[in-house]
């Protein structure tokens, strides 16, 4: 290793500066914030040991539904991380969208195999959810009520219909999973989102997906052998599904939702892969073009697609700061709706004062008489999901961006292998600064 390298917990200093907000954690780097004296330039770059990222690859996510008061990834990942809760808060690390769990946090030696383990993941999560839309379901909370009013009818029965629920709910979490909050309400939707995966299925979407998990596997069991087969694949699997991102029309629909979502993450690890196959083998020029790129064109379908989402009819609520009204307090998180607010380019650059005028006005209209059945539990979860997803785009648009930053690194470091940086598989466990 030709730079030093520390333990994130080891280092107080950082850990301060986390803590009272004059450095923020974004993507896989420590800035400094803005509106300090060096606001936004990069302060250290976070990577994962070996140990660390294959620990990760199983944690499990929190339900959609409540989830910041479940125990899942966020609470999970700063235990093996070793940090305290509260820091883990305001790394913004407590609640982050599956999807964006497809790129590691950190750079990693060990990130080949797990991507090609998150994209096995999307494939394994498409036909689970195409099972349970051709079924079909009613709202988890109708289930529940036939159980309550069941309950005469005797204990046995009432656990099975409580085991049908559970299952349910186990499903609602993890890559894709706001797909079922955009279609509970209706049967018609849920077959219609059944056919659009397998038109997925049929088309060259998953295709293109298993080409690339294929070579990611190939690549963490021969990991000397030459990248250039790997290399010229995940350029063609780049290309492809960043096309295909790039020409749908943002639209709050499942079946489209669903089409540029794989899309997107399967861009975003195949940029990944070609990027660091590139920086491994010392082309850090080649790596820093690619991204030049790609980044821009990525955080510009997020911005779209932000944009989209976020509009509402009603002008008040036009605004990602909607999702701090207490009707979401159990679902989205403060850091959650930090990070939409830069892909929204409405409320990216508020005031302070702006902000609290947003937040008001959000507030003064939940309160009206017509709010309760204007905006409903089934608006309510649809908007659950438009966070989710949009927090996904922001998270793995800021660490394509800090994959950037890192091939900038490595080359002023003159290093012929990005491998040389990062730490190797003896060494201890946990969330390193480079």
């Amino acid at each position: 290793m030709l730079i030093d390298t520390t333990l994130l917990v080891n280092n107080p200093e950082i850990i301060k500066a986390l803590l009272d907000g004059s450095m923020k954690r974004h993507g896989s780097v420590i800035r400094w914030a803005a509106g300090t004296e060096n606001g936004g330039q990069i302060v250290r770059h976070l990577a994962e040991t070996p140990g660390l990222t294959s620990k990760l690859m199983g944690i499990p996510f929190s339900p959609i539904l409540g989830g910041t008061d479940v125990i899942g990834h966020g609470l999970t990942y700063h235990k093996l991380i070793g940090i305290e809760k509260t820091l883990s808060s305001v790394m913004r690390l407590t609640q982050i969208a599956a999807g964006a769990s497809v790129l590691n946090l950190g750079v990693s030696i060990a990130g080949f195999a797990y991507m090609g383990y998150k994209l096995h993941q999307i494939q394994n999560t498409l036909g689970h959810i195409q099972q349970s839309m051709e079924a079909g379901f009613n709202r988890v909370e109708a289930g529940l009520n036939r159980i309550e009013n069941s309950v005469i009818t005797g204990f046995n029965r009432v656990e099975a219909g409580l085991n049908r629920i559970d299952n349910r709910l186990d499903t609602i979490s993890g890559q894709l999973a706001y797909l079922y909050l955009l279609v509970e309400d209706s049967r018609q939707k849920q077959q219609s989102l059944a056919k659009a995966i397998s038109h997925v299925h049929q088309a060259m979407l998953i295709k293109e997906i298993a080409a690339l998990q294929a070579e990611l596997n190939d690549r963490s069991r021969f990991p000397d052998e030459s990248p250039r087969e790997a290399i010229k694949t995940a350029s063609r699997v780049r290309l492809f599904l960043s096309n295909q991102a790039m020409q749908a029309t943002p639209e709050l629909e499942a079946e489209i939702m669903l089409n540029v979502d794989v899309s997107i993450q399967g861009w975003a690890v195949a940029t990944a892969t070609e990027a660091n196959l590139l920086l491994e083998i010392g082309k850090h020029q080649e790596a820093k073009e690619l991204l030049a790129i790609e980044v821009p064109k990525f955080k510009q379908v997020a911005e779209r697609w932000g944009d989209e989402l976020i509009s509402e009819e009603n002008s008040y609520l036009s605004t990602a700061y909607r999702f701090t009204n207490s009707r979401f307090e159990k679902h989205i998180t403060t850091e959650r709706v930090e990070r939409i607010t830069e892909i929204s380019t409405s409320d990216r650059a508020l005031s302070p004062d702006q902000i609290r005028g947003k937040k008001t006005n959000v507030d003064v209209e939940f309160g009206m008489s017509y709010s309760s059945s204007k905006f409903d539990e089934t608006w309510t979860h649809r908007q659950i999901a438009v966070a989710e997803y949009l927090d996904a785009l922001s998270e793995l648009a800021a660490r394509l961006e800090s994959l950037e930053s890192f091939a900038q690194l490595c080359e002023s470091r003159g290093v012929k292998s990005s491998r040389d940086i990062l730490p190797g598989a003896d060494t201890e466990p946990g969330l390193y600064i480079l």
